[in-house]
């Protein structure tokens, strides 16, 4: 059997064909990543975290993560819902880097 070359599956590693189809789901685990966020989104946000997790913990909220993983979750699943039948899109293992080439400047 012929050797396979390893992928670099690093976040800025381009993508092969083949590649961007993966694993499945795994539900619950958390990961972290690297984001980036408008400034005046993630000062709010910030604030809004350090506040309800020291005055407010009826809130819920203990960290940033707190906000961003449920507003994330509802967004995914507006998208899901209005582009893709509401089923959840197909898995991949990372994302390419950049802008898509055909998309129009904004």
């Amino acid at each position: 059997m012929a050797h396979q070359p390893e992928l670099d599956l690093s976040e800025d590693a381009p993508l092969h064909g083949g590649q961007a189809t993966g694993r499945g789901r795994v539900s619950g685990r958390r990961v972290q990543r690297t984001v980036n966020f408008d400034q005046e989104v993630l000062d709010r946000a910030r604030a809004a975290a350090a506040h309800l997790a020291t005055h407010t913990p009826e809130a819920g909220v203990r960290s940033l993560a707190d906000i961003v993983n449920p507003a994330v979750a509802d967004r995914v699943a507006e998208l899901e819902e209005r582009f893709n039948s509401g089923q959840p899109f197909d898995p991949v293992m990372r994302l390419p880097v950049g802008r898509p080439r055909d998309w129009p400047e904004a």
